[in-house]
């Protein structure tokens, strides 16, 4: 059953990536680099730090776009990895042993070292996005993003499991203000001796551009469903702000509070879009 949707999340981006190149050839590639650092103590004593620096391509048309990034990643504790806004363990301690779950409040799960930092990288994410409806034409922009995880991290780094999910974006405009909101849900795969559950994800937030050339800022919320038995869901509230250097160029800064243990105490990130 797994397969079958892996290989259904793969033929959507295929289908998807047909019709945008077939219905609109003037379409654009971009460069994407971004930074992101986090840090958190996620049940521990100590506190542990995941640095990672991205690299990616975007393809874009009017209403799809593609995009493929793999980072480079460096934590002082391999006992937990990030998939999203979510901090989740996997069965690898910091010293490449087997690591140890208790799924109550307050245990443990797994091994660490703050005097290590593991360099490696970090698994290949591929996400989608197809906009079927347009504000210009229905009143409001709705959305559904595809996104698949690729197990291509070192052993310890990551799960070593495929992750795959989709979710679906709606945004209205009113004057120079736009109200976000977006529902979806995560298939996780679980590395031995773990028992995910499959989290539903969701997110309200408010914008609002402060220049003529496109300048914006974003208030935004998201959380998730519960993870693992015992433990808080996900939760974080995020302000973001967005420069548009050129036509085709952008830098995105985004601060972000993690409101649970399950979450990062913090996550801070640039992010330069370059188009081609």
């Amino acid at each position: 059953m797994n397969i079958r949707i892996k290989y259904f999340s793969l033929l959507i981006f295929i289908i998807m990536m047909f019709f945008s190149i077939r219905n609109y050839p003037q379409s654009r590639w971009f460069i994407t680099s971004s930074v992101q650092l986090t840090g958190g103590s996620y049940f521990y004593h100590e506190y542990s730090n995941l640095y990672l620096l991205y690299g990616g391509i975007r393809y874009q048309t009017e209403n799809f776009n593609i995009y493929g990034s793999r980072p480079i990643l460096a934590q002082n504790n391999s006992a937990f990895t990030q998939s999203g806004m979510m901090i989740i363990p996997t069965s690898t301690g910091s010293d490449g042993s087997s690591g140890r779950i208790q799924t109550h409040h307050g245990g443990d799960f797994g091994s660490m070292s703050m005097s290590n930092m593991q360099i490696d990288l970090g698994d290949f994410n591929l996400y989608g996005s197809y906009q079927f409806l347009q504000e210009y034409k229905q009143s409001v922009n709705l959305s559904i993003n595809p996104n698949i995880k690729f197990p291509t991290a070192t052993k310890g780094i990551g799960t070593g499991k495929f992750n795959y999910g989709v979710s679906f974006n709606l945004k209205k405009s009113i004057g120079t203000f736009s109200l976000l909101a977006d529902a979806g849900f995560i298939k996780l795969g679980a590395p031995p001796g773990i028992d995910y559950k499959n989290p539903l994800t969701y997110g309200i937030g408010i914008g609002k551009f402060i220049s003529e050339n496109g300048n914006s800022i974003l208030l935004y919320y998201n959380s998730y469903t519960e993870i693992l038995n015992g433990y808080e869901p996900p939760r974080q509230i995020s302000l973001g702000l967005n420069f548009k250097l050129a036509r085709l160029s952008s830098l995105s800064l985004i601060g972000s509070k993690g409101l649970s243990n399950y979450s990062p105490d913090f996550n801070l990130s640039a992010e330069m879009n370059l188009g081609l």
